[in-house]
């Protein structure tokens, strides 16, 4: 009989060990703390519909902001701070509703690689499904059938059982495919638009003047120039050489000045170091913005760590402490009595 009590004791307690953990945690579980969406909400209802309480949906903005920075990246905060700024309502709510998308990402990401750990990716689940649940007003017809999904996925995450009773395992591939699903047909609905800071008006490039050359210096009047000196034996009349040496005046050309044969070449010159030096530095402007646009894009799609924390309840730890108690204290008084110890 000592047996048969010792062994009863023993599965009471147990039962209440394992049951609040597996058991009873067989449903979508507690996904009202998923923070995400519950600022989405307030945004929602302060600024949407032609609301105008910019003040309180900013405030639940920034009571969330550094969560956001930490799981989706510096790019995704700095793109609503600008559509706050701006008092954009349409711009604000859109990419709230694509930051949305990328949690349901993120809870859809860690959950399919711990799916080891039961209660974990349960929870996981549910609060994808918490995030699922405020965009799905904005959904469509379509949204059924995503629900459908999130029920399979549900029963392929599968179930430790109560001591091997009811268990099922877990069926990675299912889990993945559903999910998979849903996260494709949400994505395309809700597009995230990145703020890119406008680009400062350069300075318009400076047209170089042409520099005025010096023409070629003509024979003035009064200037000696040589004559040609004719054989003795072909000798003319003098009055015959004033004709040839007219001739050789008109047609002899003066040597350029170095003026005239360097300006033409120094000018241009002059002006091509300001279109080259320009150039690169428009280049390299260009290239930042584009680097910076990229740096965006990647911080949009990346994900932090998941943090993990203690999700045990003290009044539950407390309560099955003490019926253990009240059960132990129960038997030894009822074995006393029946005087078997």
């Amino acid at each position: 009989m000592k047996r048969w009590l010792l062994a009863g004791l023993t599965f009471v307690l147990a039962a209440l060990m394992i049951l609040p953990s597996s058991a009873l945690a067989y449903s979508y579980g507690d996904a009202n703390t998923e923070a995400v969406a519950e600022t989405f909400k307030l945004v929602q209802s302060n600024i949407g519909d032609g609301a105008n309480n910019w003040s309180a949906a900013e405030g639940a903005y920034k009571e969330i902001r550094a969560e956001l920075v930490s799981h989706f990246g510096e790019g995704i905060a700095a793109t609503l701070d600008a559509n706050f700024l701006a008092k954009d309502s349409k711009a604000v709510i859109a990419n709230f509703k694509a930051v949305l998308v990328m949690n349901l990402d993120r809870r859809f990401t860690y959950a399919s690689k711990g799916l080891d750990d039961y209660a974990e990716s349960k929870l996981l689940l549910a609060k994808a499904k918490a995030t699922f649940e405020t965009l799905e007003p904005y959904v469509g017809a379509g949204s059924s059938e995503m629900n459908k999904a999130f029920e399979a996925a549900l029963e392929a995450l599968g179930n430790p059982g109560l001591f091997g009773v009811g268990k099922k395992d877990v069926q990675p591939e299912v889990f993945k495919e559903k999910v998979n699903f849903i996260y494709g047909k949400v994505k395309p609905l809700f597009p995230y638009t990145a703020y890119v800071k406008p680009a400062a008006p350069s300075e318009p490039t400076p047209v170089p003047k042409p520099q005025a050359t010096t023409a070629p210096v003509k024979n003035e009047p009064g200037v000696k120039t040589e004559q040609p000196v004719s054989p003795a034996k072909d000798a003319k009349p003098t009055e015959s050489k004033a004709p040839d040496a007219a001739a050789a005046v008109e047609t002899k050309s003066p040597e350029p000045s170095a003026t005239a044969s360097a300006s033409p070449a120094s000018t241009t010159d002059a002006a091509q170091p300001t279109a080259t030096v320009e150039a690169p530095a428009k280049a390299a402007e260009a290239k930042a913005s584009d680097v910076k646009q990229a740096d965006s894009a990647k911080e949009a799609t990346a994900h932090a760590p998941m943090e993990r924390s203690n999700k045990t309840n003290p009044l539950v730890s407390v309560t099955v402490i003490g019926g253990v108690i009240v059960l132990l204290g129960g038997g030894v008084w009822f074995a006393r009595k029946r005087k078997w110890i």
